[in-house]
């Protein structure tokens, strides 16, 4: 995938997982909702649905894509291609200026759980 191409899906799955958050809710007054086309980005095994081990596995490679200094932290201008400063805020769980693969990884998969609305581990188009 391109690396334009990546940022704006990855853009558009934090928008659409993140949008719950009271932090997010402030910031953006509109929901954001994943394409057909993003969905069979994201749809791995092709199974018509996106599991959580597929999203969590996309989240972990788009941490290591945007972590472009080797810090094993995204500093607020890496997440800034992808976060707002709010979102990035709320993902900063112990506020020390830096989101780590586990503040990452949390934050993602409580919206997934949020968003699964039937509970099967799946998110479907």
């Amino acid at each position: 995938m391109k690396n334009t191409n990546m940022h704006k899906l990855l853009s558009v799955a934090f928008s659409a997982m993140l949008l719950g958050t009271a932090a997010t809710a402030t910031a953006q007054n509109s929901t954001v909702e994943l394409t057909p086309e993003h969905f069979a980005q994201l749809d791995k095994d092709e199974s018509g649905g996106i599991s959580k081990q597929e999203y969590e596995q996309f989240m972990r490679d788009s941490f290591r894509q945007l972590d472009t200094d080797g810090s094993n932290s995204l500093s607020p201008a890496e997440a800034s291609k992808i976060m707002t400063p709010e979102q990035f805020a709320s993902v900063d769980k112990n506020n020390d200026g830096e989101i780590s693969l586990d503040e990452l990884i949390e934050q993602v998969m409580r919206d997934f759980d949020r968003q699964d609305r039937n509970n099967d581990g799946t998110l479907q188009p």
